[in-house]
C-alpha cells in the first residue's frame, strides 16, 4: 500500500487558472481548482508550484488572487517540473512517494512520470475529482501536525 499524498504539486497556467500568466492572458481562478485546494488543504494536505515561466509575475498573480499563503513552496522557472518536484520534495522534506503532480499538459505529465515514476500523476481536468480519490482520503491532520521544515509555517519565495 503507498502512502497518502502528503503534497499536491501544482502546475499553475490552464491547471489552477484559465490563461498562461508569461504570455499575459486572462488567469481567472478555476472554481473546481480553488475547492479542490481548499478542501485538501482542510485534511492536511500541503500544496506546492512546480511551473514554468517567468517567477515575479507568476507571484503577483498568486498575490492577486489571494493564494500565495496557501502554498508551501514555490518553483518557478524554465527547467524539467521533474527536477523542480525532486527540489521542492527536499525544501519540504517529504519523500517523493508522497508527492502528486498536478497539471494540463500530458507532455509535462508523461515528463514527471518518466523521472519520477513513485510521483502520482494527475490530469487538470480531474482536478475536482482528486479529493474522492484514496490517495487523497486521508485525513493528515488526525496526529500532532509535523514540525515544518526549518520551523516555518511555509517557505518563503526568494
Amino acid at each position: 500500500m503507498r502512502p497518502a499524498v502528503r503534497c499536491l504539486v501544482w502546475e499553475l497556467d490552464e491547471t489552477l487558472w484559465d490563461g498562461v500568466v508569461h504570455d499575459g492572458t486572462s488567469t481567472a481562478v478555476r472554481p473546481q481548482a480553488l475547492r479542490t485546494l481548499r478542501k485538501l488543504s482542510e485534511r492536511g494536505v500541503l500544496h506546492a508550484v512546480a511551473a514554468r515561466g517567468d517567477r515575479a509575475r507568476t507571484l503577483r498573480t498568486l498575490y492577486r488572487h489571494g493564494l500565495y499563503e496557501m502554498f508551501s513552496a514555490v518553483e518557478v522557472g524554465w527547467g524539467r517540473k521533474s527536477a523542480s518536484i525532486v527540489r521542492l520534495a527536499d525544501t519540504l522534506g517529504l519523500g517523493l512517494d508522497t508527492l502528486a503532480f498536478l497539471d494540463a499538459e500530458p507532455v509535462e505529465r508523461a515528463e514527471v512520470s518518466r523521472a519520477l515514476p513513485m510521483v502520482r500523476c494527475y490530469a487538470a481536468r480531474n482536478v475536482d475529482m482528486l479529493p474522492l480519490l484514496p490517495d487523497f482520503r486521508h485525513d493528515l491532520r488526525s496526529g500532532p501536525l509535523p514540525t515544518p521544515p526549518l520551523g516555518f509555517a511555509r517557505v518563503p519565495a526568494v
